[in-house]
C-alpha cells in the first residue's frame, strides 16, 4: 500500500485507483463536556469528567484512472464502504502498523471532476484512538507513559545515565528476554517493582538475560555469565499486563561510546 492511499475493512483504495491526501495530522478528537445549567445563576457547572468524543477524519479522496473504471466499480465500491453494522479497520498508508476501527454513517457522493478530487470521505472511529497489531490502544495516556522505541515485540532504549525504561504489556504477563548492549559495567542493576538484578562483570560487548529460562549469556559467542549474577539481587522478571517501568543503574554511564542500549524483547512464552 503507498503512502497516499488507505485500507478499509482489509481492502486497499489502490484497488479502485482511488488515493487520499498525504499530509493529515490526527491529535487529538474533541474532548466531551459534561455541563449543567443552574436556574438562577449565570452560566454552568462544568464537572470536570474527562473523555473524548468519537473521532472523526474527513477524507478527501482522489481518482488517478479512467472515469469510465469508475463507473464501472460503482457496485465494488458500494460493497466496499457500506456500513454493514461492525467496524471495520481503517489503516493509513504512512502508518501501516497501526489502524482505526471505523463505520461510514454519511452520505457518499462522488463526481467526475478536472482535478481528481472526486468526493470526501467521514469516517467516524470509536475508540477514537490508533490501535497496534497486538491490541495496544494509543491513547494519550499511553503514548505519555512510554519513553523508548518499539519495534515489533520488542522495546529498546539507549542510556547516557541511569534511569527508567518505560512501556506498556498488553498482553499477558511475559518473563521476557532483556538485552543490554554496550559499555557495561561491574554492578550494572535493573529492577522492576520489589525485583532487582545485579550483574558483576565489567564487558564492552552484550550479555542476554532470558528470564523464562533464569539464563544469562554473552552475546557475542553465547558464554554463560550466569556466574556473575550477585547473590544479594538475582531475580528473574515476570512482566505484568500493563505499565512497565524498568530502572537501569549503572555507575559510569555517559554520552556513546560509554552509553549503553536496553531492548526488552515480550516473548510469546508466557509466565506461569
Amino acid at each position: 500500500m503507498k503512502s497516499n492511499e488507505f485500507s478499509f475493512g482489509g481492502i486497499e483504495s489502490g484497488v479502485f485507483d482511488i488515493t487520499c491526501g498525504t499530509e493529515r495530522h490526527s491529535i487529538l478528537p474533541a474532548t466531551r463536556k459534561y455541563v449543567q445549567e443552574v436556574p438562577g445563576l449565570d452560566g454552568v457547572i462544568d464537572f470536570n469528567i474527562g473523555g473524548h468524543e468519537v473521532r472523526v477524519i474527513t477524507l478527501p479522496i482522489y481518482f488517478d484512472g479512467n472515469y469510465a473504471d469508475l463507473r464501472a466499480n460503482r457496485e465494488k465500491i458500494i460493497a466496499w464502504l457500506h456500513n454493514d453494522g461492525t467496524p471495520k479497520r481503517l489503516v493509513f498508508g504512512n502508518a501501516p502498523d497501526r489502524y482505526y476501527l471505523a463505520k461510514i454513517y454519511d452520505a457518499i457522493d462522488l463526481e467526475n471532476v478536472d482535478d481528481r478530487h472526486i468526493g470526501d470521505l467521514q469516517f467516524e472511529c470509536n475508540p477514537p484512538w490508533q490501535i497496534l497489531e497486538d491490541g495496544t490502544v494509543l491513547t494519550p495516556e499511553q503514548l505519555l507513559w512510554v519513553n523508548c522505541e518499539r519495534d515489533v515485540n520488542q522495546f529498546v532504549k539507549e542510556f547516557t545515565s541511569s534511569g527508567v525504561m518505560r512501556f506498556v504489556n498488553s498482553g499477558l504477563p511475559v518473563k521476557p528476554i532483556i538485552k543490554i548492549i554496550g559499555n557495561i559495567q561491574n554492578g550494572i542493576t535493573l529492577t522492576y517493582g520489589a525485583q532487582s538484578l545485579k550483574i558483576n562483570t565489567s564487558m564492552f560487548d552484550g550479555i542476554a538475560v532470558d528470564c523464562n529460562s533464569e539464563t544469562i549469556t554473552r552475546l557475542s559467542d553465547g558464554e554463560n555469565l550466569y556466574e556473575f549474577i550477585d547473590n544479594t539481587a538475582d531475580d528473574f522478571f515476570e512482566f505484568e499486563s500493563g505499565n512497565i517501568a524498568l530502572q537501569v543503574l549503572q555507575d559510569d554511564i555517559g554520552e556513546y561510546p560509554n552509553s549503553i542500549t536496553v531492548i526488552v524483547e515480550m516473548q510469546i512464552t508466557k509466565g506461569g
